[in-house]
């Protein structure tokens, strides 16, 4: 397909954007890896020549082709990369055939190639085709670089405020494996805060202090999970309340723990309202305080639930059609597993599905992709862009 896309590609997997490893998991957009990280790309965009790019609050941006007029399509492509964080060589953005994977086509290794760089990469062919080519949309595309990394929609949010028009149709471009996403749970961090007395390992507490306190909320919320789980939605799954991280502090030789902070992972379904979800956990663990502990809940960040509005669904024809016309089949629709960003604008009353490449590496050890697969998603929205935006002239 394009040479620029696939030099963008190895470009882009050699600068660093993923989340540091640790008990943080969340980056903020003018964090300064990102500031870079954005700066890098848009220099990318602005040495392709005169494009309309409007700046948008939150370190993000945007590239508008066509008339300025509807229809109206945005597609969007992420920054922080959050997986494969135990890659050996995870900037090299070197491209090999990994027979070794049973894989006999060339592929391109970096952190980051399938969850942001591929979109980001096909966006920057996109952008240049259009300047290239004798083709005038109809319509309007925006080309959206969105900032998200504290699981939120704040970006999304200051994106849509940002934006001289707002979009018909949101595409979300990630590793679905050529699947459209029509839907997924919403979730919310709650925290636990166990707070008690640092003491000496060789006098434990008659009732066993901060590890005894936590090990009961965490009984407690395997109770919780199998009350919850039986809150179901036929196509998004059931709601869930799991442990991610349990810390304790401070770590110190033959020390009992003055505190442990417990991160709990609460999948939500739509009509489940996220802050009474905290209220809902406290009144669980109302009795499991002893021995002078003290025991709080908080919440954190939240992303919405998201499903694609049924009567809205001839939105999607020009997508459905750019990828059968590609992969020889009908489209497939799907439901996200995890939860992601579509449920913010899908909640400001746009219409909003995830689609992209597949991520076919383990998902902490090598982010590769293949090549076809990166000019298929290219060939894919080229064609969902004409045939939703409407075009003048010839290529």
């Amino acid at each position: 397909m394009s040479r620029l896309t696939r030099e963008s590609i190895v470009d882009l997997a050699r600068i660093p954007s993923a989340v540091p490893l640790g008990a943080d998991t969340l980056i903020e957009p003018d964090d300064p890896l990102l500031v870079d990280y954005v700066r890098q790309l848009r220099h990318r965009f602005e040495r392709l020549g005169a494009l309309d790019i409007i700046d948008l609050p939150r370190n993000q941006f945007a590239v508008r082709s066509g008339s300025g007029r509807g229809p109206c399509l945005a597609l969007v492509a992420y920054t922080p990369t959050q997986h494969h964080n135990l890659m050996s060589d995870p900037w090299s953005g070197r491209i090999r055939t990994p027979v070794e994977l049973g894989i006999d086509e060339p592929c391109v290794f970096g952190q980051g190639v399938t969850q942001n760089k591929a979109h980001q990469a096909c966006l920057l062919g996109l952008a240049n085709w259009l300047l290239d080519s004798s083709v005038t949309l109809e319509g309007t595309v925006l080309l959206c670089v969105n900032n998200e990394g504290r699981s939120s929609h704040d970006c999304s949010d200051a994106m849509l405020d940002g934006l001289p028009i707002t979009p018909d149709l949101a595409i979300q471009l990630f590793n679905t494996g050529f699947e459209v996403s029509i839907g997924n749970r919403g979730r919310i961090d709650l925290y636990v805060h166990v707070r008690g007395q640092a003491g000496h390992s060789s006098t434990p507490p008659p009732d066993g202090g901060v590890i005894e306190v936590t090990n009961r909320v965490l009984t407690r919320v395997a109770e919780l999970n199998e009350k919850v789980g039986h809150r179901a939605d036929t196509r998004l799954g059931n709601e869930q309340i799991v442990p991610y991280q349990v810390v304790f502090e401070p770590l110190a030789p033959h020390t009992l723990p003055a505190s442990a902070r417990i991160t709990l992972d609460r999948r939500l379904l739509p009509g489940t309202d996220p802050a009474g979800t905290a209220t809902e956990l406290r009144a669980a663990l109302d009795d499991v305080a002893t021995g002078g502990c003290d025991v709080t809940v908080e919440p954190g960040v939240t992303m919405l639930p998201a499903l694609f509005p049924a009567e809205r669904a001839t939105l999607l024809d020009s997508l459905n059609d750019a990828v059968r016309d590609e992969l020889g089949q009908p489209a497939k629709h799907s439901v996200y597993g995890g939860s992601f960003d579509a449920g913010g604008p899908t909640a400001r009353g746009v219409p909003t599905v995830m689609f992209g490449v597949p991520d076919e590496g383990d998902l902490l050890g090598d982010d590769f992709l293949r090549l076809s697969y990166l000019y298929a998603e290219e060939r894919i929205l080229r064609d969902t862009v004409t045939s939703f935006c409407g075009v003048t002239g010839a290529e």
